[in-house]
Order: C-alpha cells, then structure tokens, then sequence
C-alpha cells in the first residue's frame, strides 16, 4: 500500500525557547509482513517555523505498523526510526542533520481501494548528542495527518 499525508505538528512539551511548528507532505509505503503487521517507510518534507530562520526539513524513517482485523474500519498503531536533513538547524542551537523518532496510531477506512486515515503522531527530532552536549536541543512535536493511500 502507499499513501500521501498532508502533516501539521508543533512543539508540546520540551521546547527550546520557542514552540516550533511543523507542516507539510509525508509520503509512506508498506508490504505486509503477517496478519496485521507491516514493514513501513516514510518520505517527509516539512516546513519547520522556528525563531530566526525558518527551515526545509527532508527526512526518512523505517519502522512497523500493526493494524487491526476489523474489514473497513481498522484501527492501527505505528513507530518509525530515521534520519533528517534540513537548511537550517533544527532546532536553533542544534544541527541541520538530526535523528528521527516517531510513533503513533489512528483509524483507516476502505472505500474500494482507496484507504482514508486519521493519525495522531509524536515525532522527535535531535542529533542524539554526537555534536556537544550544549548542541543536542530537541522538538517533541504531537500532530495530526490526514492521509488518501491506495492498496495494490
């Protein structure tokens, strides 16, 4: 199956000064595994408002998706891992390449071929520490996506 997102997040919790914000298009793709399980990859492209420089963040993540059984309405649980480029630091006092973290459920609904989904999602963005200690500043974002995916 693949699909397309449109994804607006921002910062919860652990802001750095500021709350960043998120917004933009996030493109995934999954082959089942077994019944309800399945390896999934995202491609996202978001704008991330921020103060100072806004910033273009590209990042992809690897992970699971579990779904429920059910035959048109199926609920689902999702985490992901990955890496992240942007043409600023992300956050301001952090770095332009950072790691990704990501997890999150919602609701799928099937029309014929095409699927319909609701996510709510954390997403976490930091470059793990391997710069300084003093440049490891962090986003906790919690958002939405609303997706259209089709199934082959």
């Amino acid at each position: 199956a693949v699909d397309v997102s449109a994804a607006a997040l921002v910062e919860a919790w652990d802001a750095n000064e500021e709350r960043e914000s998120l917004a933009g298009i996030v493109f995934g793709a999954d082959r089942a595994l077994a019944r309800g399980m399945a390896l999934r990859g995202e491609g996202m492209l978001l704008r991330v408002r921020q103060p100072g420089h806004d910033a273009l963040l590209g990042g992809m993540t690897i992970g699971t998706r579990l779904r429920g059984r059910s035959a048109s309405v199926r609920p689902f649980v999702d985490v992901g891992v990955g890496v992240a480029v942007a043409s600023e630091p992300v956050p301001v006092r952090g770095t332009a390449f950072n790691y990704l973290a990501q997890a999150g459920g919602g609701f799928e609904v099937s029309v014929h071929d095409i699927t319909l989904a609701l996510v709510a999602r954390w997403l976490h963005i930091s470059n793990a520490g391997r710069v300084a200690r003093d440049r490891n500043p962090d986003v906790q974002a919690l958002g939405f996506l609303v997706a259209v995916g089709w199934r082959q």
